[in-house]
């Protein structure tokens, strides 16, 4: 297996973004890499404008499948993969044109590598978006730890924040939970860091990441629903492993998930009641 770098591009109907997320990977310092586009069962223009990558240089590769949502695409990418290293790549988003030369650096000593991010409003790619930054860091001792109890809350990253060695996915045979509707990434990197001998974490901003309207997810009750679906079954994983002292953590951040999440649902429901209420009482009681 050569020094080969493999990206995965998921695109589910963002045929608008996906000459900007290609042109990216094309612009890499770092020439030795290979770019499987994985067309979820688009509806627009995503199989045309793949085949043109395709066309124009032949390390961009085309696959398509049914729709199956984001982690299914991933799977299907990964089932596909030559290299000897992986990097995610959501098709609205980018990475910056020295991100393989600098991570390779970092995976000489290490078998995963987080590079820092920066979050910009769409189709302004120089100015930052108002989204909340959390801290990709880790510390080299605690981090199979702190990816568990500060996600979400204290720290987080975007998936193309990270390049990693192959080997780890062949060897504990790694992929993406189907079942989970959101909460995935934290999953598999869970399990990935859970898995790896070492960790680096780059300080560069090597990651861009769009944040456009209607791309964050408003159903807080089905976002609270996949990250407590996602806590358990860590906890039964790490059971399952004999790992006392993630599994206890992970139960503690299964109950930090429910207690933070738990007050903003009960106010939600409220608040619909009293709205209610006030249309009734407007309606049927002040107009008599």
């Amino acid at each position: 297996m050569s020094s080969k770098v493999s990206v995965i591009i998921p695109c589910y109907n963002q045929a608008q973004y996906l000459d900007d997320a290609l042109s990216s990977v094309l612009n890499q310092t770092y020439a030795n890499w290979e770019c499987i586009i994985v067309n979820d069962g688009s509806t627009d223009n995503t199989e045309e404008i793949a085949n043109k990558w395709c066309e124009l240089d032949s390390r961009f590769k085309y696959v398509y499948k049914k729709n199956g949502g984001l982690s299914s695409a991933r799977n299907a990418g990964l089932s596909k993969v030559n290299g000897k290293y992986i990097q995610f790549l959501d098709a609205d988003d980018l990475i910056k044109p020295n991100k393989f030369v600098q991570q390779l650096k970092d995976l000489e000593f290490a078998q995963v590598s987080v590079s820092d991010y920066f979050s910009f409003v769409d189709g302004h790619i120089d100015k930052p978006a108002e989204h909340k930054y959390l801290s990709p860091v880790f510390t080299k001792l605690n981090y199979k730890k702190e990816i568990i109890w500060d996600w979400e809350y204290r720290k987080s990253f975007p998936p193309h924040c990270v390049l990693f060695q192959r080997k780890l996915l062949d060897k504990y045979h790694l992929k993406f939970n189907e079942a989970l509707l959101n909460h995935e990434d934290w999953e598999f990197w869970v399990k990935l860091f859970y898995y790896s001998e070492s960790l680096i974490c780059h300080d560069e901003v090597l990651s861009l990441y769009r944040v456009r309207q209607g791309s964050m997810s408003t159903d807080f009750i089905a976002m609270r629903k996949g990250f407590l679906n996602a806590a358990e079954i860590l906890r039964n994983f790490f059971k399952e492993e004999r790992n006392d002292m993630l599994y206890k953590l992970s139960k503690e951040k299964y109950k930090e998930i429910y207690n933070k999440t738990r007050i903003p649902v009960i106010k939600k429901i409220k608040s619909k009641f009293y709205t209610k209420l006030a249309h009734f009482y407007r309606k049927y009681v002040k107009s008599n």
